[in-house]
Parts: C-alpha cells; sequence; structure tokens
C-alpha cells in the first residue's frame, strides 16, 4: 500500500481533512485537459502542480488548467532573477514531491514545499487535483486548498 501513489495521497488528504477522497477515473488524467475531460468540470477547475526551482529552492505552482505561468512575474514573486528560475527536471520532481508529472498533487509531499496559487482560481469553489497518478484526482474547495497548502494566492498567470 505504502509504494502506491494513490493511497499515499489519501492518507495524506484524510489525514488534513477527513472529507478529501481519491478519485479513480479510466481515462488519464495526466494533462488538464484530460482530467477535466474524466472528472467532468471546466479546464479552469483543473489544479496544475508544476515545480520549478528558484535559485536553489523547489517552489510548487498551482496553476488553473486553462492557464499558463508567466515566468517572468513568477521570478519577481519569488524574489529570483529570471534565468534562475526553470521547471524542475522530471527526476527532481519524483525526488522533491514523491509524485510523478503528471500525478503531483498540491500537498501530501515527504516535506513542506513553498506554494504559490493561482489568483485566478477565485473564479470557482471546487477544484481538481492529481492524486499521485496519470489516472487519479480529488476535489477540494479552493480555501481549502489554500488552508491546507499553506500557499500564497497570487496574480502569475496568462
Amino acid at each position: 500500500m505504502a509504494d502506491d501513489p494513490a493511497a499515499r495521497v489519501q492518507a495524506a488528504i484524510s489525514a488534513l481533512h477527513p472529507g478529501l477522497h481519491v478519485e479513480i477515473h479510466a481515462g488519464s488524467t495526466a494533462t488538464a485537459e484530460g482530467a477535466a475531460a474524466a472528472a467532468g468540470c471546466e479546464l479552469g477547475q483543473i489544479v496544475k502542480s508544476l515545480l520549478f526551482i528558484a535559485g536553489e529552492r523547489p517552489v510548487l505552482a498551482l496553476v488553473a488548467g486553462d492557464r499558463k505561468a508567466d515566468v517572468p512575474l513568477l521570478a519577481i514573486l519569488l524574489g529570483v532573477p529570471r534565468k534562475r528560475l526553470r521547471l524542475a527536471k522530471p527526476e527532481e520532481v519524483i525526488e522533491t514531491t514523491g509524485y510523478p508529472i503528471g500525478g503531483v498533487p498540491p500537498l501530501g509531499h515527504p516535506v513542506r514545499i513553498e506554494t504559490v496559487i493561482d489568483a485566478s482560481f477565485a473564479r470557482y469553489g471546487e477544484l481538481f487535483a492529481a492524486a499521485g497518478t496519470a489516472n487519479t484526482v480529488f476535489r477540494i474547495g479552493r480555501d481549502l486548498l489554500v488552508e491546507l497548502t499553506g500557499g500564497r494566492v497570487v496574480e502569475f498567470t496568462g
């Protein structure tokens, strides 16, 4: 059970809030489009978890499925030169979060990761986030996502 990524996410989210549950889908949820189709929601309700390396520190950017991170703006917000902010490599994502790209949840990582949250999520009350694998998600209220991740809500997408 411990090596099942979806079970790890379920354990983590249950410990934080008993009402959260991993949903397993027949279709792929590895992309925002696939996750929205599988969950039956709007693309903007999908939480993309993008791991950036800001200088030497990892930063998790939670981006709405219908948006893209504005990397120069994100660098300013994180206090690093643009050339010192990059997307993490696949192996860095696994090492830092414990999950592969396409399944990275916004919380439940081995260590707390500095998190910034797309302000455009304010359009929705309910969001859908990756739950460890390429076919799992969990529903979470926007305010609860902010609370449980300890993330900073900022405008950094377009």
